[in-house]
């Protein structure tokens, strides 16, 4: 979308805002005190619509803080294009009062807090524009071995992008994403021509904590999906899929799946899920009551279903805490069916093809795609009709990632497929 058309879109909803408020303008106007002019209407229907378009404070919201973890540093290693940094002034000071933001929420909520392990500058192949690739590219580059989360900066968009996903991107389950520079001078123009009654200071203001609430909102939102979390329904929750001025923090039921899943990675760094966790999800996602949104909902029960399969298919070889690696972002928007919860057959296979069969599953599982590609590539080569052995090269090809068109029709070949969100 152009610029011009992002702003018009913006204006034209304040004016439709305005518009629906000029009857409540018209009513005060008949106290003959502050609203016994039309500019007197104006101002204050303006007024009353920068109140509307003023965040909600962000915080800990949930019922259930008295099972935080212990108290724990989260380091994140914070990656840079050089689009980003040339044109955010003061980027690394914005990443850090981003993080501050989101520690009012994380450390009451959650007894952990965030800090920036380093700054690195990071000049990607892949186009800025779509942040799939970023991500993925980004993934392939640094596998947060040493770090809790590993984190993308990209340039803005010059639109007003509205979906969370827009604004950032990440897998659930993981321990990478991405965020994109908000398009600072385009809301602010925006701000400008909408409101021309209200003072500077009021619009200068608004931009500013509209700006702040944006990034610290798009972190949060981030965070959760890699720490498992899909999208939510309810306007106030911070896993909208739409970034919302409503959010204001995490609902019980995210707050609960976070806890848990930070309680997997203090115990087990590099699995994502262990048993306790995949049934909590299981039992959380299936809840009646939920507000989870049902596509992303649908998207957590498959990672479980992964995980219960897996576990089951390298039963007895010693292998423990396999955990699914994270679903990968996918343009096209699908991913393998879920198998059945016994897993692909490895009939055909001989003890010690089950063996490497295992052994490149646990490293694919552990987040070590290439190092299972390695592993795999002779078996992947003898015994490629194997159901388990082409469910392991898919899975392989979807972690490193690439060309969804050949993922699809070459290394998933023959699996069934189907929509899902990421």
């Amino acid at each position: 979308m152009p610029a011009q058309a992002g702003r018009r879109t913006f204006e034209k909803m304040v004016r439709e805002c305005l518009l629906r408020c000029a009857s409540l303008g018209l009513v005060f106007g008949l106290s003959g005190c502050f609203f016994d002019s039309r500019w007197g209407q104006q101002k204050a229907l303006q007024k009353h619509e920068v109140a509307r378009q003023t965040p909600h404070q962000l915080g800990a919201t949930s019922h259930a803080r008295s099972s935080r973890i212990s108290q724990r540093s989260l380091r994140i290693r914070v990656y840079a294009t050089p689009t980003y940094s040339s044109t955010v002034v003061n980027w690394q000071k914005q990443f850090e009062e981003t993080l501050e933001c989101a520690n009012s929420v994380f450390t009451p909520e959650f007894g952990a807090s965030f800090e920036v392990a380093e700054f690195v500058a990071f000049r990607p192949q892949a186009d800025e524009e779509k942040l799939t690739g970023l991500l993925a590219e980004l993934t392939a580059k640094d596998s947060a071995a040493d770090v809790d989360w590993v984190v993308g900066l990209a340039r803005a968009v010059p639109q007003f992008a509205a979906s969370a996903d827009d604004l950032g991107l990440a897998p659930l389950l993981g321990n990478h994403f991405v965020m994109r520079a908000m398009s600072d001078a385009h809301e602010y123009e925006a701000i400008q021509r909408a409101f021309t009654e209200v003072s500077e200071e009021e619009r200068r203001k608004l931009y500013h904590t509209r700006k702040q609430h944006k990034l610290c909102t798009v972190f949060l939102h981030e965070v959760a999906h890699t720490l498992g979390v899909p999208h939510e329904r309810s306007d106030g929750s911070l896993m909208h899929p739409r970034y919302q001025v409503k959010s204001h923090g995490y609902s019980d039921e995210t707050a609960e799946v976070v806890r848990d899943s930070l309680r997997v990675r203090a115990s087990l760094p590099t699995p994502f899920l262990d048993r306790s966790f995949a049934q909590l999800l299981q039992t959380s996602m299936s809840a009646t009551n939920a507000d989870w949104e049902k596509n992303s909902r649908d998207d957590v029960l498959r990672q479980v279903a992964n995980f219960e399969r897996n576990n089951a298919a390298l039963a007895g070889t010693g292998t423990r805490g396999i955990t699914p690696a994270p679903t990968p972002t996918n343009p096209r928007g699908v991913t393998p069916a879920t198998a059945p919860s016994s897993g692909p057959s490895t009939a055909g296979l001989t003890s010690d093809e089950q063996e490497t069969y295992a052994r490149a599953l646990a490293e694919l599982h552990a987040g070590h795609a290439s190092a299972a590609q390695q592993l795999a590539a002779p078996l992947l080569a003898k015994q490629p009709r194997v159901p388990a052995v082409q469910s392991l090269r898919c899975e392989i090809a979807m972690a490193i990632g690439g060309d969804w068109d050949k993922i699809q029709h070459e290394d998933c070949d023959g699996l069934a497929m189907a929509g899902a969100f990421h």
